[in-house]
């Protein structure tokens, strides 16, 4: 039986949770593709991209398609100065656990231990994990690839774009909005 403070806490955490995505989703959010959508073509190659300055205005939707067209595992990420700060540091935490590699995502195998089975041979049942990427301000593009990403400037302030991969936004593979 839970105690009623035990239910209270759940309960102000998940609706916590619910308020801080909802006013997320209303600040800035990524919209459903639209075929009035302005589109906006982006060019990656190794450790840049062709645009310093995209100029959009409050409330447009912008369809961005990005290509890549170098040899390197590229982001194209929307977000404030520290998000982009933020953001990089998960980055660095997936390749240094080995789930990016500067080309792609690497599948991990994650052995399961055999319950009952009185044998250490194999050690266990393989699981194959699948990086993924899900992020709704961001998208990940492998060498020789394009992915779109559309967007609604809904949130007035600074907002930049960059490849939060280590050391390609330090190389200067970022961009700024103008205009919101």
């Amino acid at each position: 039986m839970t105690s009623l403070p035990a239910t209270l806490l759940i309960g102000l955490l998940i609706g916590g949770t619910t308020q801080n995505a909802a006013a997320t989703q209303e600040a800035n959010k990524a919209a459903q593709a639209n075929p009035m959508a302005r589109v906006v073509f982006v060019k990656l190659d190794d450790i840049s991209n062709d645009h310093s300055v995209i100029k959009v205005s409050p409330g447009e939707t912008v369809r961005f398609v990005v290509k890549n067209e170098g040899s390197y595992l590229h982001e194209f990420n929307i977000g404030t100065a520290v998000e982009q700060l933020e953001h990089q540091r998960e980055m660095v935490g997936l390749f240094k656990s080995g789930i990016l590699t500067p080309t792609g995502f690497s599948d991990k195998i994650v052995w399961r231990e055999r319950s009952g089975m009185g044998d250490s041979n194999p050690p266990g049942i393989p699981e194959v994990i699948r990086a993924t990427h899900t992020d709704a301000n961001a998208i990940m593009i492998e060498p020789g690839t394009t992915k779109e990403l559309v967007w609604t400037f809904n949130q007035q302030g600074a907002l930049d774009f960059a490849c939060t991969l280590p050391g390609h936004y330090q190389a200067g593979e970022r961009g700024r909005f103008a205009g919101v």
